[in-house]
């Protein structure tokens, strides 16, 4: 079976959560990748950079960056790339706001 999704939320905003949000924006997908720094979703919408985290990579224009789970929680499906020792707190957190029935991918290292 095939599964197709336009809205990929990221949640995220470290090396490996941007360079999947960079891939997948590339491959033509909307995404929203939640970070918790203030200054990387900054980053991220207005200079196309996450100068902390993934310095020196220019990204998508496409790349939308929020500091709400909220947001994240309606997409087609969810990356869970919080650092493995937050993906407890983070689901928790995201759990209130999440539509049943999306897929989440834990991409935790």
């Amino acid at each position: 079976m095939i599964v197709k999704f336009d809205s990929v939320g990221i949640i995220g905003g470290g090396a490996w959560g941007t360079a999947l949000a960079e891939t997948l924006a590339a491959a033509g997908h909307r995404i929203t990748l939640w970070a918790r720094e203030p200054e990387t979703v900054e980053d991220i919408n207005f200079r196309h950079v996450n100068r902390v985290f993934l310095p020196g990579v220019t990204l998508n224009p496409a790349l939308h960056a929020t500091s709400r789970l909220a947001d994240v929680a309606g997409c087609d499906v969810i990356l869970m790339v919080a650092p493995a020792q937050h993906v407890r707190r983070v689901a928790e957190e995201l759990r209130p706001r999440f539509k049943d029935g999306r897929p989440v991918v834990v991409c935790a290292k």
